[in-house]
């Protein structure tokens, strides 16, 4: 990204700071080009001293005169704040400025309804909307997104929101439709995977390890299969078959999982998980 790249946070939550803590990291871009706005002084006066960011309680300052403007307050605030911002006027602009959201279940048409209004056709072509979806992993540069923008989105636009993404994980180019189903998977996944891990610790220490022990263990070969995983040609039912011999301790606990069912009760919470979503954005 450019020296003169200036982005502003408006909201300044965990996910914010995450985003922020990773694109100063990777060197993508300096501190002094981050400015985050919050409603709390004693949250600023941390990201100060933690990252030596920019800061700023005015949201409006933020909007005018950041290039990117990344909105990270929740769904519920969302509203509320695009109307301040447009009831003063700056969503009127001929510079190109591109919005990034990151608050989940709001689709773009929400954002279109509030910004586009008043607004020429040449104005709202400088002021492309994005959505991404993230997840928790981002805090420790793990992450994964998924990313879609409206019409006026341009492939340069895009280009620019997966450098500020890539700096915490990796990113998906998704269409709006399927947002919904990134929630399901990546956005409430990590939540399945610590699932997982509390039901293996759980089954170790009825097995006779302490709770400390059966962490490590559960843990550890979770986070070593992952890796595996990642850098693996193979599909994940190929590893799967690797492990498990025929007659052997694998086969033994796989037979048993599919006699519960418990892929279909996977593949059913993922289903579920994106049937709430998709209520959530249409009750905000």
């Amino acid at each position: 990204m450019h020296d003169s790249t200036h982005i502003g946070f408006i909201g300044a939550g965990n996910m914010a700071e995450a985003m922020a803590g990773a694109l100063i990291s990777s060197g993508s871009l300096s501190s002094r080009q981050l400015t985050l706005c919050d409603v709390k002084p004693e949250r600023l006066r941390y990201l100060e001293t933690q990252h030596h960011v920019l800061t700023t309680e005015e949201a409006p300052h933020v909007f005018s005169e950041a290039d990117t403007v990344i909105l990270a307050v929740k769904p519920q605030s969302m509203k509320p704040l695009l109307t301040q911002l447009t009831a003063k006027g700056l969503h009127h602009t001929l510079k190109r400025k591109q919005i990034i959201t990151i608050a989940a279940g709001l689709p773009l048409s929400c954002y279109e309804a509030i910004l586009y209004e008043g607004l020429s056709q040449e104005e709202r072509s400088q002021l492309p909307i994005m959505r991404v979806m993230p997840n928790t992993p981002s805090l420790v540069r793990s992450g994964m997104s998924g990313l879609c923008g409206n019409d006026q989105t341009t492939q340069e636009d895009l280009e620019q929101a997966e450098k500020i993404l890539s700096s915490m994980g990796r990113v998906l180019r998704v269409k709006e439709s399927q947002m919904d189903a990134v929630t399901a998977i990546s956005g409430s996944g990590p939540a399945y995977f610590f699932y997982v891990v509390e039901t293996m610790v759980k089954a170790a220490q009825e097995l006779g390890f302490s709770e400390e022990e059966a962490t490590l263990l559960a843990s550890n070969t979770l986070r070593g299969a992952a890796h595996l995983l990642c850098n693996s040609l193979d599909s994940p039912a190929e590893l799967r078959k690797k492990v498990t011999s025929p007659g052997g301790t694998t086969e033994a606990a796989l037979t048993t999982m599919e006699k519960e069912r418990v892929a279909e009760g996977i593949q059913k919470g993922i289903r579920a998980a994106a049937k709430r979503s998709k209520e959530l954005s249409e009750l905000i």
